[in-house]
Order: C-alpha cells, then sequence, then structure tokens
C-alpha cells in the first residue's frame, strides 16, 4: 500500500497546520450556513401548497446569493492554503 502512497510531508508546521484546520472547517460551516440560507430565501412552501415554489428578484435571495459566493471563494482558498505550503511556514524556514 505505502508503494502507491508513499508518507508525504506535511508542508506546515503543527501550530500552523492547526489553524490552517480549524479556520477550514469553520468556513466550510458558514459556506454550508449560506447554502441553507439561499434555499430558504428562493423555495418558498406556501401553506396548504403540496409543492415549493420558487420566488427570485428579491434583496434576500440576492444578498444570500452574494454571502454564499463569497463564503464558497474563502473555503476554496483556505482548503487550498491547508494542503500547499503557506507564507507563514516558509518565514519560519520549513518548505
Amino acid at each position: 500500500m505505502f508503494m502507491f502512497f508513499g508518507k508525504k510531508k506535511n508542508p506546515h508546521d503543527t501550530g500552523c497546520f492547526v489553524c490552517h484546520v480549524i479556520v477550514t472547517v469553520l468556513l466550510f460551516v458558514t459556506t454550508l450556513a449560506a447554502l441553507m440560507e439561499v434555499l430558504a430565501s428562493h423555495c418558498v412552501i406556501l401553506k396548504g401548497a403540496r409543492e415549493a415554489t420558487m420566488i427570485f428578484g428579491t434583496s434576500a435571495g440576492s444578498l444570500s446569493l452574494i454571502a454564499f459566493a463569497i463564503t464558497i471563494t474563502f473555503w476554496v482558498k483556505s482548503f487550498k492554503a491547508c494542503m500547499s505550503g503557506c507564507e507563514a511556514c516558509g518565514i519560519n524556514g520549513k518548505k
């Protein structure tokens, strides 16, 4: 098994890696919350109706889409920084 998946060296110091993981997890949770708000602001279930109706053009829907786009952008950037090296680890001398 190690023939295909060799032990890779972590590009971060231990403290830096822990901070990257915490930030990535928190941004993932905020991305899920923003996604739930997008669904809540665009899908409305009317009382007495059996299906949901879609509503577009409201300010709440637009703001929730903007918030979702921002959080997903920061989450992807943080996830990429978690997997690769960063400036703080390069300053400490570990590459």
